[in-house]
Formats: structure tokens, sequence, C-alpha cells
């Protein structure tokens, strides 16, 4: 046998072993897959650029939007900060043992309840809430 010959053979057998992957690639062609991966590799320099200066623009907003809510508190006075740190130090606990005393079986009396709205943290959240309504509004 000559050369071509054993080149033909050595090519068909190989054929043999490919033919999977060729049927693979022929539905892949013809369901146009092949061409979007064709464009997303021919254009992937664009295509990064372009979700990079996206993701870019998006950390811009959120930091526009997060000045704005840090601009009142850069106004506020060391012990301003303080105070609201104070406050919010024992929240997660109060809020728990709130949850806690909720859910318990049984309901607030009438008189328990009208003790409850005269306290002075009762006074105390009502003006802090009419004071937070106040600026929401100007």
């Amino acid at each position: 046998m000559d050369q071509n010959g054993e080149d033909v053979k050595k090519l068909l057998d190989v054929m043999d072993e490919l033919r999977p992957t060729l049927n693979l690639l022929k539905e892949m062609q013809d369901s146009g897959l092949t061409e979007t991966l064709s464009y997303l590799v021919s254009n992937f320099d664009r295509i990064f650029n372009y979700t990079t200066k996206m993701e870019f623009y998006d950390l811009l907003t959120a930091l526009k939007k997060l000045s704005v809510l840090l601009q009142p508190i850069s106004a506020m006075s060391d012990e301003d900060i303080e105070s609201v740190a104070k406050m919010l130090g024992p929240l997660p606990s109060a809020i728990k043992e709130a949850k806690s005393r909720s859910e318990s079986a049984k309901p607030v009396k009438t008189m328990d309840l009208i003790r409850i709205l005269r306290s002075d943290d009762m006074a105390f959240l009502i003006f802090l809430a009419m004071a937070v309504s106040e600026r929401m509004r100007k």
C-alpha cells in the first residue's frame, strides 16, 4: 500500500472517532449556537469593556445614592452620633425581648396597656417618630 492509502486509512479511523463530535457540531450549527458562540468570541473585548463600564456606572450610581444618605450624618456632632450609637446598641436585644413578650399566650390587659402608653419610653418614641416625620416632609 502506498503512502496515500495509509493516510486515507488513518483518516477514516480518526473520522470514526470524531463522528459524535462532528454530529454535535452539526447540531450546534443547525440550531444557530455556533453563530452565537462565534459572535461572543469575536466581540469578547467589546462585550467585556461594556460590562465593566456598566459595573463602574452602577458603582458610581450607588456611591451617589449613598452620599445623599451620608451627608446628614456628616453634619451630626459627636454627641449626636454617640446618642444614636447608644440608642442602637441595645436594639437587637430589645427587639428579641419585645418579640418574646408579644408572642406570650396571655393578652395585655387594658390597665397595663394604659400604663405602657403613659411611660417615658413611649413619649420618647412618639416624639422621635414625630421629629423624623417632620424632617422627612421637608
